[in-house]
């Protein structure tokens, strides 16, 4: 059975239908879920293993029979671990019904389907009696239910909950307990991601903070405490020169998931004072967390960066993120406080931090005594609402600031109309600021309309700014104040997920050619797709087979995943690669380019299609995939979602870190042997009609002698390694 569904087609601006399986919601939360590259994750895998085994034998030398209580069970992964460790009896709970059912299979293919009693609801739902879902408490509970905060998920409520209604009061827990570490930096570039800094017109200098303010900053923006949302981050891939710490690593929440030593509130706020390790101004609250897995204390999982974590200590400089386990599941955060401060070397401060039972948040006192807010903040002007996190950093960011401004300075004159099309669009306040004789703005959202007009209203340019509804099809050329001359778009709207979404400006000039001179400038003119071959060092474990997981089987859960990404997810996902590493095996192939310039949507598919040499030695696993927008026909007139510098094969490469690429995984990674030709095959096809992007890409592999050749695609890889299993002797990265 099949059921209608509307959805925003974040290319084209159009809501349409589309008929999707009945069971697809559920597919795609499986697909989107964090189940596979949290069971890739050895040391947690092995150190549950390891808590669960120390418990039970605990609870043997106490002479108890040992009952397991597993919430939140997925695969029924520690519920097997308990069963192999010597369980009495073990019940597991597990909510979403396709991961229950995936559960049932999972234990009976490894044997433990008699052996595990399982419940397909919330642990609050769990009664406990004779003839009821446990015949008595459990005095052993293993759970994960963490997420990057380490509380998002609930944990206090299914803890306390456990505690009243579940266990035993002596019952054992893994794990045992919780710390929060957050250590205070200063950091202009963590900063892009959170405060608008004003757009400066650098008149023959270098753009720095004593040239010319161009565009001001509202007073509400600069005097906003900013979102409360957590920025989740992988820490160990931010460049140790982009912060300077503050305080040391600081101790701020202890959770006893037993409630024995210490009670689990759900409203907590302490203070660790610090003396500061260095002049600065108190920008951010870097966060990160350890959970401890036996009762001794002698098995701690630490969520660290590199330079923070246990394993580490000691070594110096001679760390690196390559020396902790990758996470994405639980990453490490970043913390806005509200009131960036100055401080100086050696002056006491205090963090006061609080949670509630779901997130976190922090404050800076100053000195004692002084008055500090402990509530949560939220953002009053408006512009943390509508944008994300990745768009204020774009909003910062000088490489593209230097493109716009190049750019506008060649395109305005006095008798410039200027229609800016784009979500937040500051740029058509500058254009206004250079002389144009009027600009039109569009914005689809209330927010989003009182946040230009306090841009408008600071750079007191009311007179020369109309801001237009977001569907300007409706509007009709007497209401301006002259024909368009030139039409400017930021390659981002607020819908666009990969980088070539941002094609919805074309299909909105074409709603909005009435409203045109006889020869408008258009900018961007031209979009190109590019493509290059990789070895992502982690990030292939969201989609790669587990096979088996500490000696169980995991087939039934490899086949849920595969079949749900099959339908409900598409073959290249958008992600932050700066967050990402991966090494360069090939040079750069550019897929497609699409001229922006004719006003008219073409009604045919546009396509692409070639065939690249792959250099050996190496691994290929992926694609990353990225645009460039040529803004117009002057040769740096350039904004790229890509790389940054140079791209040699064999290094990791540095990418754009204010927009998302495109990530294509390979099903089976290809080796690139020496002593054979290797060819990467790719075609790129376009659909104008629905601003569909189809890739495609294989790789072959023939001898040198030879003129036969095998092939790797989306289905297959020859020659290949065992799946995503690295081959003796070879790596990513040389």
């Amino acid at each position: 059975m099949s059921v209608f569904s509307q959805q925003l087609n974040p290319t084209t601006g159009r809501r349409e239908w589309g008929v999707m399986p009945e069971d697809y919601d559920y597919k795609q939360e499986v697909a989107r879920s964090a189940y596979a590259d949290m069971l890739h994750d050895a040391e947690r895998n092995d150190k549950y293993y390891e808590g669960v085994r120390r418990a039970v034998a605990t609870l043997r030398r106490r002479g108890e029979a040992v009952r397991v209580l597993d919430i939140g069970t997925g695969t029924g992964l520690l519920s097997m671990m308990a069963v192999v460790c010597g369980a009495d009896s073990v019940t597991a709970c597990e909510a979403f019904y396709p991961m229950a059912e995936c559960a049932r299979k999972g234990l009976a293919a490894n044997g433990c389907g008699q052996k595990v009693h399982l419940i397909p609801r919330r642990s609050t739902e769990i009664e406990v009696g004779p003839g009821r879902d446990m015949e008595e408490r459990a005095n052993l509970l293993v759970a994960e239910v963490f997420d990057t905060e380490l509380i998002g998920e609930g944990a206090i409520d299914t803890y306390r909950h456990a505690r009243e209604h579940l266990l035993t009061e002596d019952a054992l827990l893994v794990p045992s307990e919780g710390t929060v570490y957050a250590q205070v930096v200063t950091s202009e570039m963590l900063q892009r991601w959170n405060r608008v800094s004003p757009v400066r017109w650098p008149t023959g200098g270098d753009g720095g903070d004593d040239a010319e303010v161009l565009v001001a900053i509202p007073p509400s923006v600069q005097q906003c405490p900013g979102a409360a949302a957590v920025h989740d981050l992988q820490l160990s891939q931010v460049p140790r020169h982009w912060f300077t710490p503050l305080s040391p690593p600081l101790p701020v929440f202890k959770f006893d998931w037993s409630g024995r030593k210490k009670d689990l509130p759900c409203d907590e706020t302490t203070r660790k004072k610090f003396n500061s390790l260095s002049d600065g101004q108190c920008d951010a609250v870097l966060m990160w967390w350890d959970v401890v897995m036996d009762s001794e204390g002698e098995v701690l999982l630490s969520c660290a960066p590199f330079w923070a974590h246990p394993d580490c200590e000691g070594k110096g400089g001679a760390c690196s993120s390559e020396d902790v386990p990758w996470r994405d599941h639980w990453m490490q955060a970043v913390y806005y406080l509200p009131s960036p401060c100055w401080v100086s070397e050696g002056a006491q401060l205090t963090l006061v931090s609080s949670h509630d039972e779901y997130s976190l948040w922090f404050n800076l006192q100053r000195v004692e005594g002084e008055e500090v807010c402990e509530d949560r903040p939220a953002c009053q002007c408006g512009i943390h609402i509508i944008n994300s996190r990745t768009r204020l950093g774009q909003l910062n960011d000088p490489a593209r600031l230097e493109v716009y401004l190049r750019v506008l300075r060649h395109l305005v004159t006095p008798d410039t109309v200027l229609l800016a099309l784009g979500d937040g669009c500051v740029m058509g306040v500058a254009a206004a600021k250079m002389g144009a004789r009027h600009v039109y703005l569009t914005e689809g959202s209330e927010v989003g309309r009182r946040v230009m007009e306090a841009f408008i209203a600071t750079n007191r340019v009311q007179d020369k700014v109309t801001i237009l509804t977001e569907d300007i099809s409706d509007t009709s050329l007497t209401q301006l104040v002259a024909p368009v001359t030139a039409v400017f778009s930021e390659p981002h709207f607020s819908t666009s997920l990969l980088p070539w979404h941002a094609l919805y400006c074309w299909y909105a000039r074409n709603t909005c050619t009435h409203l045109l001179g006889p020869t408008p400038v258009l900018a961007p003119c031209r979009l190109t797709l590019w493509a290059l071959p990789v070895w992502y060092r982690d990030l292939w474990k969201i989609r790669a087979p587990l096979n088996t997981c500490n000696g169980f089987k995991m087939d039934v859960f490899d086949k849920l995943i595969e079949d749900a990404c099959k339908e409900a997810d598409e073959k290249v996902e958008p992600h932050p690669l700066w967050e990402y590493p991966a090494t360069a095996r090939g040079t750069p192939v550019p897929l497609l380019t699409l001229d922006l310039c004719p006003l008219t949507i073409p009604d045919g598919p546009i396509s692409s299609e070639g065939a690249v040499t792959l250099p050996p030695p190496g691994v290929v696993n992926g694609m990353a995939l990225w645009a460039d927008w040529q803004m117009t026909e002057v040769e740096g007139d350039v904004v790229t979602t890509g790389p940054t510098q140079e791209v040699v094969v064999g290094d990791y490469v540095q990418w754009d870190r204010y927009s998302r690429q495109g990530v294509y995984l390979f099903p089976a990674p290809h080796t690139l042997h020496p002593g054979l030709h290797h060819t990467l095959h790719h075609s790129t096809t376009f659909q104008p009609q629905d601003g569909t992007m189809m890739f495609e890409f294989h790789i072959s592999s023939s001898s040198s002698s030879s003129s036969s050749s095998s092939s790797s695609s989306s289905s297959s890889s020859t020659p290949v390694t065992k799946p995503y299993s690295t081959p003796e002797g070879l790596t990513g990265k040389e």
